[in-house]
C-alpha cells in the first residue's frame, strides 16, 4: 500500500472520533460550570488539569514510541509482539510509581487544591490506570495502521462523556461527584470497547531488549510531563496564586474556547509520527520532509484562524457557553489562542525530533521552558497577568528552542550514511 496514502485515509478515519472526543471536553466543562458553580468548578478544573498533565504527560510517551517503534518494525518486516509487551511493563511500573506517588502527597495536596475532598482523588487514581492502558493500546492501533481502532476509542469515549453529561443535567444533578466520576468512566467504557481491535496486532519476532525503548522512553516521559505542565499548569498556578474567587475555574473556562485546535492536535500526531518514522525507516528522507512541511503549513494557517476568532467570537462564545460567571476580557482571550497556536507548532517540531530519534535533546528543551513558566510566575504583578507571560515566555522558548534542535538533527541525519535495511521494505504491511 502506498504509505502517503496510507497516512491520508489514517487521518480521514481519525476524523470522527477527534470531533467528538474535542467536542465532548468542551461539554463537559461547559456542563459542570453550569451545574456546580464557579466555586466548585475551581477545584473540578483543578483536577481536570491534573488528570490530564500526568495522564498526558507521564502514558503518550509510551503511545508515540510504541507508535515509533511499532512502524518501524513493521517496515523491516520484524515481529512486533515483545516490544508491545515491553512497553506495557514500562508503563506499568510508571503508573505504579505515580500511584504512590500521589497517596504520599494527597495530605497536602487535597486540601490546598481541592478543599478536602478526598473523591478527588480516587478519580485521579482511577483516571491514570485507565489512561495507562488506553495509551499503550492506542499506541499498537497507531504503530499497525489501524486508525478505525484508534478513532473509534476516541469517539466511544467522546460519546458516553457526552451522552453522560446530558443525562445528569437532565436530572438536575448539582453535586460535583457524578461529574468527577464521569473523567474516568468515559475512557475506561472506550478502552472496554475497543480492546477487541487489538487482536492480531502483535506478531512473534525477536525480544525488544530494554536498551531499544528505555532511554527514549526516559526522555519521553521528562519531554511529555515538562510539556503537559507547561500546557496545563497555569490553571494550578491560578488556583495557588489567587484568592479563592473561581479565577481558576474561569482561566479553564477560556481556555476551553481557545484550545479545542491544540486538543484536537493530538490525534494528528497519533498518525503523523507513525509516518515520519516510517519514512525514515525506508531511507526515504525526502518523504519524511514533506509530511512535516505539510503539517506545519496547516497548523499554522489554523492556529492563526484561532487568534483571530479569539479577537472577534470569544467573549461572547465564552459568555454562551459557560454564562455570566466565567467573562474573561477580550485580550486575555486573544493572549491564550496565540499561546495555543505557539504550543500547536511546536508540537510539530517535537514530532519530528521524536521520529529523529532526538528524545534528550526534545526533552531538555521542554524541560527548560517549564523552568522559564515557574521563573516568571515569580515575577510581580496580578496573578492571572503574571500566570499568562508566563505562559508566553514558555511557549516561546519551546518552540524556538524545538526548531533549533529539529534544524540540527536533520542536518545531522542527511549528513549520516544510510545504512542498509535488514530486508527489502516494498511498503506499509497490512494490518
Amino acid at each position: 500500500m502506498d504509505e502517503p496514502r496510507t497516512v491520508r485515509s489514517g487521518t480521514a478515519r481519525m476524523g470522527v472520533g477527534l470531533v467528538l472526543l474535542g467536542g465532548s471536553a468542551s461539554v463537559y466543562l461547559v456542563v459542570c460550570a453550569r451545574a456546580v458553580g464557579s466555586a466548585e468548578f475551581a477545584a473540578l478544573s483543578t483536577l481536570w488539569t491534573l488528570v490530564y498533565t500526568f495522564g498526558i504527560g507521564a502514558f503518550l510517551p509510551f503511545e508515540q514510541e510504541l507508535g515509533r517503534a511499532f512502524a518501524a518494525r513493521r517496515a523491516r518486516r520484524t515481529g512486533t509482539g515483545p516490544l508491545v509487551g515491553r512497553v506495557a511493563l514500562a508503563a506499568g511500573a510508571v503508573l505504579a510509581a505515580l500511584l504512590v506517588a500521589s497517596v504520599a502527597l494527597a495530605p497536602l495536596a487535597v486540601p490546598a487544591l481541592f478543599g478536602g475532598g478526598l473523591v478527588h482523588a480516587g478519580v485521579f487514581a482511577l483516571s491514570m490506570t485507565v489512561m495507562a492502558a488506553g495509551y499503550v493500546s492506542r499506541g499498537v492501533f497507531a504503530g499497525a495502521g489501524r486508525f478505525g481502532w484508534y478513532s473509534g476509542q476516541l469517539g466511544v469515549e467522546g460519546a458516553v462523556r457526552i451522552v453522560a453529561c446530558g443525562l445528569l443535567l437532565g436530572a438536575g444533578v448539582a453535586a460535583p461527584g457524578p461529574y468527577l466520576w464521569l473523567l474516568a468512566a468515559a475512557p475506561l467504557v472506550a478502552l472496554a470497547v475497543t480492546l477487541p481491535g487489538l487482536r492480531g496486532a502483535g506478531s512473534p519476532g525477536p525480544p525488544a531488549a530494554w536498551s531499544e525503548l528505555s532511554a527514549n522512553l526516559g526522555w519521553l516521559l521528562l519531554a511529555g510531563v515538562a510539556a503537559q505542565a507547561v500546557a496545563h499548569a497555569p490553571t494550578v498556578a491560578v488556583q495557588v496564586l489567587s484568592d479563592a474567587d473561581g479565577t481558576a475555574g474561569r482561566f479553564l473556562a477560556a481556555f476551553v474556547i481557545v484550545r479545542v485546535p491544540l486538543f484536537l492536535f493530538q490525534g494528528v500526531q497519533a498518525v503523523l509520527l507513525p509516518g515520519l518514522a516510517g519514512a525514515l525507516a525506508a531511507g526515504d528522507r525526502a518523504l519524511f520532509a514533506v509530511k512535516l512541511r505539510g503539517v506545519l503549513a496547516a497548523t499554522s494557517a489554523v492556529a492563526a484562524l484561532g487568534v483571530v476568532g479569539a479577537a472577534v467570537a470569544g467573549p461572547l462564545a465564552l459568555e454562551i457557553a459557560f454564562g455570566d460567571g466565567f467573562t474573561l476580557g477580550r485580550g486575555h482571550l486573544v493572549v491564550l489562542a496565540a499561546v495555543t497556536g505557539v504550543c500547536m507548532v511546536a508540537q510539530v517540531f517535537q514530532a519530528g525530533l521524536v521520529a529523529l530519534g532526538a528524545h534528550r535533546v526534545n526533552a531538555l528543551c521542554w524541560t527548560a521552558a517549564f523552568v522559564v513558566f515557574g521563573a516568571a510566575c515569580l515575577l510581580p504583578g496580578p496573578a492571572l497577568v503574571r500566570v499568562e507571560a508566563a505562559l508566553v515566555l514558555s511557549s516561546l522558548t519551546a518552540a524556538v528552542l524545538l526548531l533549533r534542535a529539529l534544524r540540527a538533527a536533520a542536518a545531522g541525519e542527511r549528513g549520516r550514511v544510510a545504512e542498509p535495511l535488514p530486508e527489502p521494505v516494498p511498503g506499509a504491511l497490512p494490518s
